[in-house]
């Protein structure tokens, strides 16, 4: 099995780094309403808002989760490699993590966008927070894919004997809280997942900074094919 170079795995490290510096500049930038804060939030929020400092958030918001692509892709290639288990858990990760951010870029950042620029244009507050609610519940619904894609690199990892007690150990919690933030996003708790992936993702990238390739095998030597000695 041919080794993967160093290089990639700190290029893919880095890519994960500023994924994770970029969604609070992001979000910063936004200021979207919450949920609970009804259309009392649409108009503080999207009415009162200023649109182009938050389609700037949107617009670094989606740059931020392109990034996420090859450093998903990458995982999925430099850990499922050696195991039919292995293989199968990374891959699925890595099509639950496409689908991911497939839903953020088809939902959450056009349906919220149309509410803001519809609530400053004559559309009324209430049909502005169903438009947003489409953002919202997207979002909430989502975390189940980021969950998917959180196990299945777990699971790889452990299968394969990669940074198991990070990528997986921690990952399966990890996923654990994102598949119970879906139901709290009742009571508010959606955010609770997301802050324990933000750590375990900080820590995966971390480590594929830092990661070495354990000392490969030694291919035993091809044996000479013996010559034929004829009959006497």
């Amino acid at each position: 099995m041919t080794p993967i170079p160093r290089r990639l795995w700190q290029i893919a490290g880095v890519l994960g780094i500023v994924h994770i510096i970029l969604i609070p500049v992001g979000i910063a930038l936004q200021r979207t309403p919450l949920f609970e804060e009804g259309t009392r939030g649409i108009r503080e929020s999207y009415v009162e808002g200023d649109l182009s400092r938050t389609l700037t958030g949107w617009l670094v918001g989606s740059f931020d989760f392109l990034l996420l692509i090859p450093v998903l892709v990458f995982l999925a290639r430099a850990i499922g490699r050696r195991t039919e288990a292995g293989g199968w858990a990374a891959q699925t990760g890595l099509m639950c993590g496409i689908a991911f951010v497939s839903v953020v870029f088809a939902v959450g950042f056009p349906a919220g966008a149309a509410a803001m620029y519809g609530a400053q244009h004559g559309l009324e507050v209430d049909a502005a927070f169903a438009l947003n609610n489409l953002r919202t519940f997207g979002y909430f619904l989502s975390l189940m894919l980021l969950a998917g894609s959180t196990l299945g690199i777990a699971l790889s990892a452990i299968a394969e004997g990669v940074h198991t007690r990070w990528f997986g150990g921690f990952g399966v919690l990890t996923a654990i809280a994102l598949l119970v933030s879906t139901p709290l996003s009742a009571v508010g708790g959606e955010e609770l997942g997301t802050l324990v992936w933000m750590v375990w993702f900080t820590g995966v990238c971390v480590l594929m900074l830092r990661h070495q390739e354990p000392a490969g095998i030694d291919r035993p030597a091809s044996v000479p094919t013996s010559v034929g000695v004829g009959h006497a």
